[in-house]
């Protein structure tokens, strides 16, 4: 069988560890990112030094601002980078696509297949291709530096569903030639419903709003995460899977997430979190213009709340995060964020919403 070719959209901690871990497993990678000074200061090393979980020095096949030539023969295209422009960047490569690619969000928070592909048809694209989601990154990384890539540790599993739901088992079967960590889910409302980033990322950070504006370092989640703010995160926890509920979809505790995806064991949330290996080191922001705030609101609580809302479930932990966040960043998440209409789920009834991910 050919080796899958893979293209790698977005040169940050995620891409560049992707890149370089899939170029020393032996498969041919092209490396995108927007920002020409990473592009530029990427050709000059021409590698990516991988160390951590894996090791090695990877010389990664093409490395590029041009998308369209990242994309040019991809059998898989990994869709690394901040989910507030998976919309932009879906514009941007719609006019190369073409028929059987594959197109892989990492991941698509909640709703990042259905806003991608309503934004592919509106770019014009008639290609047919899958669009698939993850619910979470395969890895715990951080690249301090163009050409290193830290990986801190690799999930054990990691879900996948794609649009239409029955291209999953391909999707799959190309991802586990290099990754066995993905397995299929039914749909991506599964997959968007079990957004761990919602929940982990921005009630913690705003809880630590003193923390981080003083600069002061700490260990995002074995100093972040305390007893108390874990059960802030139960609480919204409890509001996703009652929307779940509410869809007839069957989700993972974000405890049951913990123990699947690292292994651990714990009595509760905090334990859990604390048994983490892949988590140490990780330190907290130093500024409250963070990705845990300004991504995983708007595409994250925004999107569970509004649909929180039109099923009738009420949302009261997730609506007070949000509000928190437009406050300390003057912003209005419920405007710039991922509506029901973004994602082609207005006016739409449970049943309605299950066959629309179906097809």
């Amino acid at each position: 069988m050919e080796k899958t070719k893979f293209a790698i959209i977005g040169a940050g901690n995620g891409g560049q560890s992707f890149a370089g871990h899939l170029t020393l497993l032996g498969y041919s990678v092209s490396l995108f990112d927007v920002e020409k000074q990473k592009v530029d200061d990427l050709k000059k090393t021409g590698c990516i030094n991988v160390t951590g979980a894996v090791e090695g020095n990877a010389k990664i096949s093409l490395i590029t601002g041009d998308i369209g030539a990242a994309v040019k023969g991809a059998d898989v295209i990994m869709v690394i980078i901040p989910t507030v422009y998976q919309r932009s960047i879906a514009i941007s490569m719609a006019p190369f696509l073409v028929d059987g690619q594959i197109i892989v969000l990492n991941p698509g928070a909640t709703g990042g297949a259905l806003e991608v592909r309503t934004a592919i048809r509106e770019a014009g694209s008639k290609a047919n291709i899958t669009i698939a989601e993850t619910n979470t990154l395969l890895y715990a990384c951080r690249s301090p530096r163009a050409g290193e890539a830290v990986i801190g540790g690799i999930k054990e599993t990691v879900e996948v569903a794609a649009l239409p739901a029955t291209a999953v088992s391909k999707v799959v079967a190309l991802l586990n030639q290099p990754f066995p960590q993905y397995k299929a889910v039914e749909s991506v409302l599964v997959t968007s419903l079990n957004n761990v980033n919602a929940m982990m990322h921005p009630a913690p950070t705003i809880l630590n709003a003193g923390r981080v504006e003083c600069k002061a370092p700490f260990y995002y989640y074995s100093e972040g995460i305390t007893p108390a703010l874990s059960k802030i995160i139960e609480k919204l926890d409890a509001e996703r899977l009652a929307i779940g509920a509410a869809l007839g979809v069957k989700l993972l505790t974000i405890e049951q997430w913990y123990k699947e995806s690292y292994g651990v064991t714990g009595a509760n949330l905090y334990d859990l979190v604390q048994n983490v290996k892949a988590y140490e080191g990780i330190k907290g922001p130093t500024t409250l213009n963070t990705r845990y705030i300004f991504e995983d609101i708007p595409t994250g609580l925004v999107p569970l709340s509004l649909l929180g809302r039109a099923l009738g479930v009420p949302t009261s932990t997730m609506n007070a995060v949000v509000e928190l966040g437009n406050i300390l960043l003057g912003k209005n998440f419920w405007e710039e964020g991922r509506s029901l209409e973004k994602l082609g789920l207005a006016g739409k009834s449970p049943a309605e919403i299950r066959e629309l991910v179906i097809n």
